[in-house]
């Protein structure tokens, strides 16, 4: 170490750069020799009648610590169908369905970082920041695969909604839905119209809000959809991702917050649900629309006093007083917008409604939460980038930026990936990484490296690889442990 830093001057973040890339060289030779050791274990139980040994078949993924390259064992079976098949019992065992040959947890900070950063920018960070260097290509085929893996999840559930096969557990009496839409630039061949944006669909829906500080409230059991789906098939996608997570046979009232479009209203197909108009869209509009302050005012304090028809009365008799064009045309369409949304004018708690008491540490708020969905969730990533999408791309991703908000992106990269140690193992390997006991042969002949290869072998030498050489020369990697 003196020498790597007096003769060749190197600072500090060369040498943290340095020894990191020396630990993933020698975590990848651990990981290579565990699962060796597993094949073999594999191979000594297996049903040797049924599977016979057909050799040695290389395999790469690419992992946290770099690309990993180790061998295994492929079998020769027969099919119930009688047609003979190639296996590999260890990929089958580790349950290796890996996004395009990537382990789950660098697909999980691959995702983490393309929810925030481009892709560019995202494959730069994941390089630098873990042993696997990666293009932005890479990062974009990854967020694809994932994407796709997903929309196959959400298509199951709908099925299984539509079947009444929800697979829903959380007991809600109340669920509070809000819906709204984000504007995003598309592809050429991806516009809709002649206009070069396109409307994602948002949907949120919960069953309360949870106290975390004083004035500050997290959403109970959020659950986060979109898409470009029509009307339709979008709300049967939404009834699809509540009935994964809620048991909606005992949903006994729904309020449905949105700012009045039509697809948004396609909600109301259900007897208990009851639509609101959202706030923020309400009182912008009214504010839009209105020049004269003190009519603005006597809007505003009869929507208060829940005087609905004489609000509109109001804003129709203004319409028609006023002498300017722009001022007359705007009255008329805030007097239409109201008038279409009359029955959510008046917020849900001041109607008199049959609500269920909210469970115990639970409460019920005004709603509003789709604005900072749209925003931070979807708007901050999707439009402020000058970046155009195609519908499946925007979908893909968006589909992630879900499970982010609501916090399950880790657990989703990791179950689409399904690579997973099983316990069965889990002692084995507790002893191989104590004692380092495997043997160098097993049964007839065959031969396991035990040892690896060594780091550095084929490179050039610098004085700090020669130092790792001299540590490693008669020691096998899984002994280098800390005690």
């Amino acid at each position: 170490m003196e020498a790597m830093v007096s003769k060749n001057g190197l600072n500090f973040n060369e040498l943290e750069k340095e020894i990191f890339r020396i630990g993933c060289e020698i975590a990848l030779n651990i990981m290579r020799h565990i699962l060796g050791v597993m094949d073999i274990s594999i191979r000594q139980g297996r049903d040797k009648k049924r599977y016979r040994h057909k050799g040695k078949r290389k395999t790469t993924i690419k992992t946290i610590m770099g690309e990993l390259t180790f061998e295994r064992a492929v079998y020769e079976t027969k099919l119930e169908d009688g047609k003979t098949a190639c296996v590999f019992l260890l990929d089958e065992v580790l349950g290796f369905d890996t996004v395009g040959k990537v382990s789950s947890n660098l697909a999980t900070e691959i995702a983490g970082c393309v929810c925030v950063s481009s892709y560019r920018e995202s494959a730069k960070a994941v390089s630098s920041m873990t042993g696997q260097t990666i293009s932005h290509g890479g990062v974009w085929n990854i967020i694809q695969r994932l994407g796709q893996r997903q929309a196959n999840v959400e298509k199951k559930q709908t099925e299984q909604a539509k079947a009444g096969q929800g697979i829903g557990e959380i007991i809600a009496r109340m669920l509070f839905e809000e819906a709204d839409g984000v504007w995003i630039n598309m592809q050429k061949k991806h516009r809709q119209g002649t206009g070069k944006k396109r409307e994602m669909k948002v949907a949120v829906a919960y069953d309360g809000w949870v106290q975390e500080s004083k004035d500050r409230f997290y959403l109970s059991n959020k659950v986060l959809i979109s898409g470009f789906n029509k009307s339709k098939d979008f709300q049967e996608k939404k009834e699809g991702a509540i009935a994964a997570v809620f048991n909606t046979d005992e949903i006994q009232v729904r309020i449905l917050n949105g700012d009045g479009g039509g697809w948004i209203k396609e909600g109301l197909t259900y007897e208990d649900v009851h639509f609101q108009l959202d706030p923020f869209h309400k009182n912008r509009e009214i504010t839009r629309k209105v020049k004269d302050k003190k009519h603005l005012a006597t809007i505003q304090r009869l929507l208060t006093e829940k005087k609905v028809d004489f609000c509109l009365k109001y804003i129709d008799a203004l319409s028609e007083s006023v002498d300017d064009e722009k001022e007359k045309e705007n009255l008329k369409n805030l007097y239409g917008y109201l008038r279409n949304n009359r029955d959510g004018l008046i917020p849900y708690q001041e109607r008199g409604l049959d609500l269920p008491a909210p469970p115990e540490g639970m409460t019920y708020r005004t709603l509003g939460t789709m604005e900072h969905h749209v925003g931070d969730v979807f708007a901050r990533r999707m439009k402020r980038r000058k970046a155009s999408w195609s519908i499946e791309g925007a979908e893909n991703l968006g589909r992630l930026l879900c499970k982010k908000a609501t916090g399950e992106l880790n657990e989703t990269v990791t179950a689409l990936s399904r690579m997973v140690l099983p316990e069965c193992f889990t002692e084995e390997v507790t002893a191989i990484l104590s004692a380092a006991q495997a043997p160098t042969k097993d049964g007839k002949g065959y031969h396991y490296p035990v040892r690896g290869s060594e780091p550095f072998l084929n490179t050039f030498v610098t004085n700090g690889r020669k130092a790792i050489l001299n540590m490693l020369k008669d020691r096998v990697a899984s002994e280098l442990i800390y005690r």
